[in-house]
């Protein structure tokens, strides 16, 4: 078998959701809810006169260029529900504050004011219960921006936020219409949020010279503080064949991040690891690695990927990617898809481990639509003499509509060879399709003489 490696590397990239409650809740809840009771932090009723003198003074406009009108809230014909939500905004437990705000939707009388509030509310109860249901919390605050009763503070901030849930729901074309919004309706051009958000939903639609566009900006204002940005950066311009821009930007970070660990600082170190692995510079990511580890420093699944790639693309080195992959699941930071487990079988084979290479590439194929990692194991199957299995997995790739099905069918033949199960036929019979296939068609054709077929 010719061993080459078959696997796209894993991102490194790690993104991660900012605290969408501190945003939202911009201005404070009660700044926008009015009652004809007022109630303190513990819930209990107190005078609105004396609260009113004690509060602090209306919220500034963050968005004082905005084309939306500032809503004006209505004298309210739901006191009952209204007051309830108030007091239950108020308190910890986010199945009261929803419930209250279940009853504000369903009053025939609530104001679109009103009921724009009720969702952002069970939006801030979401949060509190689960800030990790991002599915949850981009429809509520989607359906309280649709509803159109917010402030323009919590409107815009809430805008702003749905560019970053709709990015971890994976959502991107939606989560570019809500930041562009933004920009369009607030004048704003220059929020490094937005701009870093933007180029990376572009990124992961694979519309890399618009991700440059915006991640240029992003990676200018933030002057390589986030590695992500650079990351996405550098692969963007290297997916448009910009080499020489990519390793600008990976020499730029990288001396930046030398100089903070040569400090002591350990987050330097971490973010030479992400963008050295990311500028495929293995041998430094995978000596940096070493350092981190040794120092029990490697924590995030970013931090993990970084050293298993960057290990698995270094020839004699694969047991240590092995070493990474398995510390890292069993530590619950590594949670394996297809092709961390297609990196383990990859490893596994060039470790001479062929038994766990087919476990490994097995799993990978469990977990695929795609006949890629069936094939593989089907190879595997076939060098250690185990036809049948060969010939099952063969057969399993091409029924999942594997690309290189010449392969396949060479595979198949071999398995029926008089080496293997010994059925002339069926070789001729997949010999004849694999030379349907351009790749193989030589090959094909070349054993179909040796056998004497027509």
């Amino acid at each position: 078998m010719n061993k080459q490696k078959f696997w796209v590397a894993a991102s490194v990239c790690v993104f991660l959701l900012a605290s969408s409650a501190a945003s939202a809740q911009s201005g404070g809840t009660r700044d926008r809810l009015k009652a004809e009771k007022c109630y303190d932090t513990k819930g209990n009723p107190v005078s609105c006169d004396e609260q009113a003198k004690a509060a602090a003074a209306a919220p500034v406009a963050k968005y004082p260029n905005a084309t939306r009108a500032e809503p004006v809230m209505p004298k309210t014909k739901i006191k009952k529900e209204w007051e309830a939500m108030v007091k239950a905004s108020n308190s910890k437990d986010p199945a009261v504050l929803k419930a209250a705000a279940d009853a504000v939707l369903a009053a025939p009388e609530a104001s679109n004011e009103e009921k724009s509030e009720a969702y952002f509310q069970k939006y801030i109860a979401q949060i509190t219960a689960d800030a990790t249901n991002y599915a949850a919390m981009s429809q509520l605050a989607e359906a309280a921006v649709k509803q159109g009763g917010l402030s323009n503070n919590k409107h815009y901030d809430l805008m702003r936020n749905l560019g970053l849930l709709k990015i971890n729901d994976k959502k991107y074309a939606e989560a570019l219409e809500y930041l562009n919004r933004f920009s369009a309706e607030t004048g704003i051009v220059d929020d490094l949020q937005v701009l870093k958000n933007k180029g990376n939903a572009n990124y992961r639609l694979g519309k890399y010279p618009e991700a440059i566009a915006t991640l240029k900006s992003a990676y200018t204002l933030d002057k390589g503080a986030d590695p992500n940005i650079a990351i996405m950066l550098m692969d963007s311009y290297n997916k448009t064949g910009q080499k020489a821009e990519a390793n600008r930007i990976a020499d730029e970070v990288a001396k930046s991040a030398s100089a903070g660990a040569a400090a002591g600082d350990s987050s330097g170190q971490v973010k030479q690891l992400l963008v050295l692995a990311n500028a495929k510079q293995y041998d430094k990511a995978a000596k940096i690695f070493d350092e981190l580890y040794a120092k029990g420093q490697i924590a995030t699944l970013a931090e993990y990927e970084a050293g298993y790639i960057s290990y698995s693309y270094l020839q004699g080195k694969e047991a240590q990617a092995i070493k990474i992959i398995n510390d890292g699941m069993a530590k619950g930071v590594i949670k394996p898809d297809a092709t961390v487990y297609n990196i383990l079988g990859q490893s596994y084979y060039y470790t001479d481990q062929p038994k766990s290479a087919i476990e490994a590439w097995g799993k990978a194929a469990g977990l695929s639509a795609k006949g890629t990692y069936d094939a593989l194991q089907a190879r595997v199957y076939a060098e250690e003499g185990d036809y049948a299995k060969a010939k099952a997995s063969a057969q399993r790739a091409l029924s999942k509509g594997v690309e290189n099905k010449g392969d396949a069918y060479l595979i198949i033949a071999e398995a029926e060879s008089e080496f293997g199960l010994d059925n002339p036929a069926a070789m001729i019979a997949a010999l004849k399709e694999a030379a349907k296939d351009p790749e193989t068609q030589a090959e094909a054709n070349k054993r179909l003489k040796q056998a004497g077929a027509k």
